[in-house]
């Protein structure tokens, strides 16, 4: 995918992306955001002062990470003081400034570092088609698999070869998941016992109990939509159920059309669980992800549909009432729900063109990323913060896990076929807002599913043109 010789004109790209890389799937978005930059300009200064005392002896590189850990969240902290020990063990080889930038604002911040020529070297980011195709094209980040040829530790075996689609852009491999997610449906048991509810196997289920729920006020299923968050996931969940749906995935991508049987009939059934009242009356205030997990989570509504990272906001309260249930039935599905569970995990780190190019940085680029890739930090991640690894290689040990139903869902959904997401199928990056924006307002009933079609297609259609 690269394109030799070709050079990246910050201004021009930062205007391409302005609206776009602020749109998309984003694990934890929003949820967190490092303040005025202190907490990451502390601990960067208190993390390097072992390094520019061995700096000072000699020229050494410096590295600039971009992740999610911070040194003030409990969950992240071991992995955060285990990259600074390492750095400090490898002071003789590179000085590293590592910065904390979560959810939503590392998009607007990558979004700034490209218009001013001052990408990091390494940085977190989502994989997928519909964020990473811009970075690709524009020769912002390497193809990972050029880091893969060059390490002698981090392979493709390694990793499970059905994440690879999760994070590439057109056939190109952007960076490897650092950990898997698993989407499940959940109910409060404790409201369905209350009313006398058996739990939903099918739509019609879902319609009868949600009539119940509704006369005692309380919210049949939360789920809202505002910039696609997160009602993406539930599309595709629904459309993982359709026959050939990979079929459809395909044709989003390669032909650059969502006018198909089967995204009508999702879209469809969409319409009808909004007109029949299933979700929150306001889908867009209570959209994006802490909002309408809080909503399940207080006991205001029945039934959700999460994803494992979410996890860490569930309540023992909560999580002692719920239950993990195989996704209802869908009209026109086809499916076996019982062995049907989303995956997903699509964020990793990348590389920088500009970095890798760097005779003095290359090698330095490849030692960090062996071990931010390396059994320690994923079982760190995994026991200190509830990640699922990505690796093949680790056994998850049920009793150390501490996050809330993890162990019991990772059980639930752990070989189970999957079906691919909708910001993989973005084949462009600016595609992604109008794919966001017809969810929102179908999920709203400002459009219709033919109104949704009709303005994602003109989208797409404008994009394999340009």
């Amino acid at each position: 995918m690269r394109k030799t010789g070709k050079k990246v004109l910050g201004i021009v790209l930062c205007a391409a992306m302005a609206g776009s890389l602020l749109a998309g799937c984003g694990k934890k978005q929003g949820t967190e955001a490092v303040g005025g930059g202190q907490e990451t300009t502390a601990a960067a200064r208190e993390q390097s002062t072992e390094q520019e005392k061995t700096a000072q002896k000699g020229n050494v590189p410096t590295i600039r990470l971009v992740s999610w850990q911070t040194p003030s969240d409990p969950k992240t902290k071991p992995v955060y003081d285990a990259v600074d020990q390492f750095a400090k063990e490898h002071a003789s080889e590179f000085k590293l400034e590592h910065e904390n930038i979560l959810g939503d604002e590392l998009k607007a911040k990558i979004k700034t570092d490209v218009a001013s020529n001052t990408v990091p070297d390494v940085f977190l980011y989502w994989g997928s088609g519909g964020n990473s195709a811009m970075l690709l094209d524009a020769d912002v980040i390497i193809p990972f698999d050029e880091y893969l040829d060059a390490s002698q530790n981090i392979k493709r075996e390694l990793f499970p070869q059905d994440s690879f689609d999760r994070t590439s852009a057109n056939g190109t491999l952007a960076t490897i998941t650092l950990g898997l997610e698993y989407g499940v449906w959940f109910c409060n048991q404790e409201l369905f016992d209350q009313y006398g509810l058996e739990l939903p196997k099918t739509l019609d289920d879902m319609i009868a109990v949600g009539k119940v729920f509704n006369e005692n006020g309380i919210v049949p299923f939360a789920m809202g939509s505002k910039g696609g968050n997160p009602a993406h996931e539930f599309v595709a969940e629904i459309l993982g159920q359709m026959p050939d749906c990979q079929e459809d995935f395909r044709k989003i991508n390669e032909e650059y059309t969502v006018d198909t049987p089967n995204i009508r009939k999702t879209l469809e059934i969409i319409e009808t669980m909004r007109e029949n009242k299933l979700f929150p009356s306001d889908t867009i205030s209570i959209g994006d992800w802490n909002q309408h997990f809080a909503m399940y989570n207080e006991g205001k509504a029945a039934m959700i549909y999460a994803w494992t990272w979410q996890l860490s906001n569930m309540s023992k309260e909560m999580a002692d009432k719920t239950v993990i249930i195989p996704a209802p039935g869908m009209p026109g599905g086809t499916r076996d729900t019982s062995n049907f569970a989303q995956s997903g995990g699509d964020m990793g780190y990348v590389i920088s063109r500009s970095a890798w190019e760097d005779p003095d940085k290359k090698d330095a680029v490849i030692e960090l990323m062996d071990y931010l890739y390396s059994r320690e930090i994923q079982e760190l991640t995994l026991y200190s913060g509830g990640g699922i690894p990505s690796r093949l290689d680790i056994e998850v040990d049920a009793d150390k896990v501490e996050k809330q139903k993890l162990a019991e869902v990772i059980e639930f959904a752990r070989g189970k076929e999957s079906c691919p997401n909708l910001p993989q199928a973005c084949p462009k990056t600016e595609c992604w807002t109008d794919f966001a924006d017809g969810i929102d307002e179908l999920m709203a009933g400002i459009s219709t599913p033919d109104q949704v079609i009709e303005n994602i297609n003109k989208s797409l259609t404008a994009a394999k043109e340009n």
